[in-house]
């Protein structure tokens, strides 16, 4: 009896530490879980309180934007401006930002950009809207002239590629394709872009210094490489690069892969995860991966000398590939792979799954491990949503954010651009910063502008009108009629106020038109090309946005031969300094 009584509290005390064991493991777990609910709870709230400071509360699908485009209007219904998510254009036009967005001075929404580029955007989301699934619309286009610059407004609009800064891989299903292949074995995480070609590579570099540079050291790095025969291919290695040690490298789980060039893109896994032979690494070469090479980098050509040799082949495989053809690089990039394991550690936890616990069963031990990883993809979405709206607001408040009479509408020989007064003094020692500094600039009309009229100044407006009866004026401020309403008053509307009589209604609709004109005498008249000008406008506007950190150093003006000489000439007199003229002609 004694040794069954001592079995029973054996037994006892065992599945007591087992609950408690158990317990622990599920406090914890919730505990993150309760975590995770606080900070989505945390962003929601910011989110809605944002919305009611910044936003409309009014905001619908069907609203009729009017945008002023650098000068041009553009009117698009609120639902096709917001149709691509989770991209910059949905934030700028969802409404929740409304109210802190830079305005005309006919109060539409003002955007500094090319206009012919935002025109061509603004079609391609259009046609969306009529398109299907098998016959999608083609991508936005223009003329090669204004090509980078619709680049540009493509990437600052987020509308290129999906979580991943890459001039190659635009494709947002390439992009889900790398991230699937990186996640087969364990590797996927955050695309942080290390070298660029473009970017990083000095001109004068005869092998690969700055590759190194940039990229020596740093593990889990994917290599992407477009030709400029369109193809595009690359490698992942878990392994770091290194120049200063010449010689093979195990990497467990690299792989190499073609994204274009081919009918469909390919995975080709390493023939034996254990070859000592999965990438090279050596000072005068870029990237280079398996014996004797399945693929490298040398100057400006990539060989896939041995494909099939450390990495598998597949019947996909372009021949080209097979046959060990060297080819011209367009751009290369190559990108680390930020796992959750490198995430902050405040706002991810990286213990996704843990061996068996032998003091639980398997089925228990595997559900605990099943609900970690859940947790961590959880963590990983708040992360990600917690960047993207500070990111938002990063760019809202950089690029859409502004005074208002800071919004400088141009008059170029009949053509109307309209641009920031910070972007035309942004050339030092030109005459354009002369022009329109703090100290010399005012506004571009002394006198208020109708648009900024309010209901008093109507009425006075009105009362000042020879012929017209003083009731007139008081009807127009009873109705609480401001300038852009004054503006756009019709015949219904005037009697729909209960001014009926036919010549008084001609009399202040002749008036109105009056305004318009002397509103419109007000733009500031500049005596050259609207071609040439909007040159240099179009580059200072990209040279700003760079300086803002929201867009690449942008390429020098691509001007057609009929108007070059013209266009130095107009250069040369906004930037009579000869090392303030290189900046734009790149003499």
């Amino acid at each position: 009896m004694n040794a069954l009584i001592a079995t029973n509290t054996r037994l006892k005390l065992s599945l007591e530490n087992h609950e408690r064991h158990l317990s622990e493991q599920l406090a914890q777990l919730d505990s993150r879980e309760a975590t995770i609910m606080e900070r989505i709870n945390k962003l929601n709230g910011i989110k809605v309180e944002s919305a009611k400071v910044n936003g409309i509360p009014d905001a619908a699908d069907g609203d009729h934007i009017g945008i002023n485009a650098g000068g041009r209007v553009i009117t698009a219904r609120r639902s096709a401006l917001t149709q691509l998510k989770d991209t910059m254009l949905e934030a700028l036009f969802s409404g929740r930002w409304e109210q802190t967005l830079q305005k005309d001075s006919h109060g539409r929404i003002f955007l500094d950009v090319n206009p012919d580029c935002f025109q061509a955007i603004v079609d391609y989301l259009n046609e969306i809207t009529i398109s299907t699934d098998s016959d999608p619309p083609d991508p936005p286009s223009v003329d090669d002239e204004l090509k980078h610059i619709l680049q540009h407004q493509m990437e600052l609009f987020g509308l290129l590629g999906s979580g991943m800064d890459s001039k190659i891989v635009k494709d947002r299903s390439h992009v889900s394709l790398l991230h699937e292949w990186l996640g087969e074995n364990g590797s996927d995480g955050e695309f942080h872009l290390l070298y660029r070609n473009s970017r990083d590579r000095r001109p004068d570099a005869a092998f690969h210094p700055d590759f190194h540079a940039k990229c020596d050291g740093k593990k889990c790095t994917v290599t992407v490489i477009e030709t400029t025969c369109g193809m595009v291919l690359g490698g992942y290695t878990n392994a770091s690069w290194q120049s200063k040690t010449d010689g093979y490298q195990k990497a467990d789980k690299a792989f190499l892969f073609i994204l274009s060039g081919c009918n469909k893109p390919i995975k080709l896994k390493l023939k034996n995860k254990n070859d000592s032979q999965a990438i090279y690494n050596e000072a005068t070469y870029g990237p280079a991966f398996g014996g004797a090479h399945d693929l490298y980098v040398q100057g400006n050509y990539v060989f896939p000398m041995l494909v099939g040799h450390t990495y598998e082949t597949c019947p996909r495989t372009p021949q080209k590939l097979l046959e060990g053809e060297g080819f011209k690089i367009k751009e290369m990039e190559v990108f680390q792979i930020v796992a959750a394991a490198d995430l902050p550690k405040d706002k991810v936890q990286t213990n996704v799954s843990r061996p068996i616990d032998n003091r639980l069963s398997d089925d228990v031990s595997e559900a605990l491990n099943a609900k970690r990883s859940c947790l961590l993809q959880a963590e990983l979405e708040v992360l990600h949503l917690e960047n993207s709206f500070e990111d938002e607001q990063a760019f809202i408040t950089k690029f859409a954010c502004g005074d208002n009479k800071d919004v400088i509408a141009l008059n170029i020989s009949g053509t109307v651009m309209t641009t920031k007064r910070c972007v035309l003094v942004s050339a030092e020692n030109s005459v354009l910063a002369t022009q329109f500094d703090d100290d010399r600039w005012t506004e571009q009309s002394n006198a208020t502008r109708v648009k900024e009229w309010t209901p008093d100044d109507v009425a006075n407006w009105a009362s000042n009108i020879e012929g017209i009866k003083e009731d007139v004026g008081s009807k127009l401020k009873e109705n609480d009629i401001s300038g852009p309403e004054l503006l756009c008053l019709t015949i219904e509307g005037l009697k729909m106020m209960g001014i009926e009589k036919i010549g008084t209604m001609c009399l202040i609709q002749k008036e109105i038109k009056e305004l318009e004109k002397v509103d419109d005498d007000s733009l500031t008249l500049i005596e050259h090309s609207p071609y040439c000008f909007g040159k240099i406008l179009d580059f200072l506007r990209l040279r700003y946005l760079h300086s803002q950190g929201l867009a690449e150093e942008p390429a020098l003006p691509t001007v057609c031969d009929t108007q070059r000489k013209r266009f130095e000439k107009v250069v040369r007199y906004y930037f009579p300094d000869d090392e303030s003229a290189k900046f734009i002609l790149g003499d």
